[in-house]
């Protein structure tokens, strides 16, 4: 039996467990370390946020990414290589001597005093409170156009870290946000013949300056809860704009085909093991393989993880058709000592826990929240 469980060791999760320390809380840490971060996302490529936002989060605020930058002289200019990032969370881990249990989890039960958590390996850990800080790795999004086509013709630009196999082929990249142009730089990188296809007339590459999106993203951590329901609603509502980081202009422009104004109709395999592409204005492509750089829909089903026993206890937010948990102020759910962080609060707490600028409110709200519970 331990004060608490964290499930995942991506950013949330390490800092979780860096304040759970600090607060004397026995705990328990499961999942591979950065697994994320290191094995399921390409090496090559930056992180969007400016560096000085990627922080993560102690008690005392002691072990920032510009004290890591002083100790290892690594400069904190954008764009920020992702390698560095994973040093950096490493780095952190160290410095606040995080304990990872490197199990992937396959149960989670509970009853009226605690909670128990199976992981695959077959072992069981106990505790009195649960936080599940998984991050996007469920809810990767296919459109139904295109998800019937066979697994090995289709695929998301999720767990994409390497692109040579698909060297001397011709893939179409679907989609006009961040991932699509990322992984069509890749692509031609690794010997692709590649061409972007996207519903957009144009292009829309964000501002050179990222340090005020940063800033607004930490603001909201904070205000976002304590808005009204009216202006949650309008922020919910209001269609994200997809951009493109300005730094992928060099590896794209001029090197990769980018077709505007081309939704997908129809899309389907062919005798001879390729894809037909047939577009809303009856133009057709032919190629051998589809990435879907089409997103991530977060929905609460998806976790593996929870069984239905465990599912319909949770209550849901009222106007999320039902994908969300409802949780506190403190991150909590309607099952007492079970927590979410990441995206599963995006919804309650808003935009800013999608990404690292959330992990501080949430350290910050939860663990002191069990503290006062253990």
């Amino acid at each position: 039996m331990v004060d608490l469980i964290i499930i995942g060791a991506g950013p949330y999760g390490i800092s979780l467990a860096a304040h759970a320390a600090a607060s004397k809380m026995s705990y328990v840490l499961l999942g591979k370390p950065m697994f994320f971060w290191k094995e399921q996302m390409p090496q090559n490529m930056f992180i969007r946020t400016h560096p000085r936002y990627i922080s993560l989060s102690d008690k005392n605020d002691e072990f920032t990414i510009e004290r890591f930058s002083c100790e290892t002289g690594i400069e904190l200019q954008p764009p920020f290589p992702r390698p560095h990032f994973v040093d950096y969370a490493l780095w952190f881990a160290k410095q606040t001597d995080i304990i990872f249990t490197s199990e992937h989890v396959s149960e989670l039960h509970y009853s009226s005093s605690s909670f128990i958590v199976i992981t695959h390996e077959g072992k069981q850990y106990q505790a009195k409170h649960v936080v599940i800080a998984t991050g996007l790795q469920h809810y990767s999004y296919i459109p139904p156009v295109l998800s019937s086509l066979p697994p090995q013709l289709i695929s998301h630009t999720f767990a994409h870290r390497d692109f040579k196999p698909y060297a001397n082929k011709k893939v179409a990249v679907i989609g006009s946000g961040q991932s699509a142009w990322e992984a069509a730089a890749l692509l031609h990188m690794a010997g692709s013949e590649v061409e972007l296809l996207f519903r957009r007339d144009a292009v829309q590459y964000a501002s050179e300056d990222n340090v005020e999106s940063g800033q607004k993203l930490l603001d909201s951590a904070e205000q976002f809860y304590l808005q009204s329901d009216q202006l949650k609603e309008e922020r919910r509502n209001t269609p994200r704009q997809s951009s493109v980081a300005p730094f992928l202009k060099p590896y794209v422009e001029g090197k990769v085909t980018m077709t505007g104004g081309a939704a997908i109709a129809h899309a389907e395999a062919t005798i001879d093991g390729k894809v037909l592409l047939q577009l809303g204005n009856n133009e057709t492509r032919l190629v051998d393989h589809v990435i879907a750089a089409t997103g991530y829909q977060i929905n609460l089903d998806q976790v593996p993880f929870l069984p239905p026993h465990v599912l319909q206890h949770i209550e849901r937010e009222p106007y999320s058709n039902a994908k969300f948990p409802l949780l506190s102020a403190q991150f909590e759910s309607s099952i007492p000592g079970l927590y979410f962080a990441g995206p599963l609060a995006t919804y309650t707490h808003g935009p800013a826990f999608g990404f690292v600028a959330g992990l501080r409110q949430a350290c910050r709200s939860i663990i002191p929240h069990i503290q006062q519970h253990t």
